[in-house]
């Protein structure tokens, strides 16, 4: 399915101003409190004019074959796909610190974050969010020259970067041998905890 382009810019914009946040708030000489060392316009800022053309192009595109996806996986029951996806300022600003602190602690640099799009399964455990498209935000730091790159602070040794993908290839290919009937070999990989965030409130309709 094509990219939720709306949506994804939205919380790329907000992502990107609060990524400047300190995890500590500095207080003004007017006495408010501000936790933004750079609080002037970012470039990313579009006008009503760019957003209702993107948001139109959206709706008389991608929007219509996510439609036709709901309804067929629905058997007729929805016909709307997601109206948006919402995140609490304070948990992104509370990933981002979290972040930063692990990234630090393995002296590697984060250049910024990739927003995957993806879809919640048709047997996730919240039926409502069922088969509806989400997003994934996952930390990216430098490497071969490539500034944009997923990576693994966990599991990453000091100065170091795992890229992220090496643990989805371990976790399908555990999920490849378990559906083939054998047992598998790795008991670790199931359930391993990743650097990445979802949990994003998705809002089908109605709202």
């Amino acid at each position: 399915m094509k990219l939720q382009l709306t949506k994804l810019f939205s919380l790329l914009t907000i992502l990107l101003f609060a990524y400047s946040c300190k995890t500590e708030c500095n207080h003004t000489d007017d006495g408010n409190e501000s936790c933004y060392p750079n609080n002037e316009k970012p470039s990313q800022v579009i006008t009503y004019n760019d957003m209702a053309d993107m948001m139109d192009a959206y709706d008389n595109g991608a929007k219509k074959e996510l439609n036709k996806y709901i309804n067929k996986k629905s058997k007729g029951k929805d016909s709307i796909s997601t109206e948006y996806n919402w995140y609490n300022i304070d948990d992104l600003k509370q990933y981002i610190a979290y972040i930063e602190r692990i990234s630090k602690e393995k002296n590697i640099p984060v250049t910024g974050f990739r927003i995957y799009p993806t879809q919640y399964p048709k047997n996730y455990k919240i039926e409502k969010y069922q088969n509806r498209s989400t997003l994934i935000f996952t930390p990216t730091t430098k490497i071969n020259g490539k500034i944009d790159v997923a990576f693994e602070p966990l599991y990453s040794e000091k100065g170091k970067p795992v890229e992220i993908s090496q643990f989805l290839e371990q976790v399908r290919a555990n999920k490849n041998v378990q559906k083939s009937g054998f047992l598998s070999f790795s008991t670790t990989i199931q359930g391993l905890e990743s650097s990445s965030a979802n949990r994003i409130q998705i809002v089908p309709p109605p709202h």
